[in-house]
């Protein structure tokens, strides 16, 4: 059997037995006057829009997002009753600070959200664009989800949220950070149900594959039992014992390390192969990919014929029904790109068997 790559991150028995270390948002270089952990990151978001309700009364029920994005990204605006407008981003995942104020000030948007993709410090002039924002009385979100690791600057954000779940095992996990002030009524109840669940799931996997024990298609049935208790989540709750017990152990500079080599790796080998664009073919000194995200016109042939090699690369995103219209780079986004695991339980010969069997495939 070949061992997989990709796909849900295991949970060992190592980990079970880990205690909880003292962690805040600034490991990850996330700083305010105040900070809330939570079970997600969408939570965490709507845990922000509730704040802005409770301070702002007058806000202009206007939020500016991404356009190329994730559903839960998208979800928590709608719930509250935003409506959602765009900016523009490229087919290289990039933004101009620039066209942010732009969109902003043509929509009325009393809310912009933005996040910087894969890891990447992918919108040029930020600073000075979330600056004439709060200038401007408008409420500005970052969201860090996908540069969690990244150490390049922090915008200087009203808020910042995040989902830690992308980076390592942990069964759920979020976080908000206030500029200013304090948040209230922060959630001290655990969502039991969905850390049990995830667990389950992340040990059957790691004794299918290191034990050779059970079957595959039921640790997936779990796993998508628990995404399910998870998307149906609609109270606020705090972040499970076992997850900010993994996350407050995590060995932070060996997982920064491993997915800047496994990206180079991937990046040098796919860059002549015939079809497949990388889109960032080199990475800045600070930045920490998330994945290495590729387009291609064949991107569903390329998936599964990674999958019948174990090779599981997820499409990072689906267009979201609740995505609301946008332009046609964002369009071309969503038709075209794949995403090529690199995450720090793979090394050299793992990613050279990504590659390798693009390249005896093309």
């Amino acid at each position: 059997m070949l061992s997989e790559i990709g796909s849900n991150f295991w949970i060992s028995p190592n980990e079970l037995s880990l205690q909880v270390l003292e962690i805040t948002p600034e490991k990850f270089n996330c700083k305010g006057s105040d900070y809330v952990w939570m079970s997600t990151g969408r939570g965490a978001t709507s845990f922000i829009l509730d704040t802005i309700e409770r301070r702002n009364f007058n806000v202009s029920k206007v939020a500016l997002l991404p356009p190329f994005t994730c559903n839960t990204v998208i979800e928590p605006f709608l719930a509250k009753g935003y409506e959602v407008k765009t900016f523009h981003t490229g087919k290289d995942l990039r933004s101009k600070g620039a066209d942010i104020v732009s969109a902003a000030r043509e929509c009325n948007a009393g809310v912009v959200l933005f996040h910087r993709y894969f890891g990447v410090d992918s919108i040029a002039d930020i600073d000075e664009a979330v600056n004439e924002l709060r200038n401007a009385g408008i409420i500005v979100i970052e969201d860090c989800t996908q540069c969690l690791y990244s150490t390049f600057k922090r915008a200087n954000a009203d808020y910042v949220v995040a989902s830690i779940r992308k980076w390592c095992g942990v069964p759920d996990g979020g976080f908000a950070v206030c500029k200013d002030g304090s948040f209230e009524n922060k959630p001290e109840k655990k969502d039991t149900e969905l850390e049990e669940a995830k667990k389950e799931a992340s040990i059957l996997k790691y004794q299918y594959l290191f034990e050779g024990a059970g079957y595959r298609n039921v640790f997936l049935t779990k796993y998508r039992k628990a995404e399910d208790i998870l998307d149906e989540e609609k109270l606020y709750f705090t972040i499970s014992d076992l997850s900010a017990a993994i996350q407050s152990n995590l060995d932070i500079e060996s997982l920064k390390q491993k997915r800047r080599e496994n990206y180079k790796i991937i990046a040098e080998g796919l860059k002549e192969v015939e079809g497949i664009t990388v889109i960032t073919e080199v990475l800045a000194e600070d930045e920490v990919p998330l994945y290495c995200p590729i387009l291609s016109e064949h991107r569903f042939d390329i998936q599964k014929l990674l999958v019948k090699n174990a090779i599981y690369a997820p499409i990072v995103w689906l267009k979201a029904d609740s995505c609301p219209a946008v332009d046609e780079d964002a369009d071309y986004l969503y038709d075209h790109i794949l995403c090529i695991p690199i995450d720090q339980r793979y090394g050299e010969d793992d990613m050279k068997r990504v590659i390798n069997t693009l390249i005896q495939n093309k």
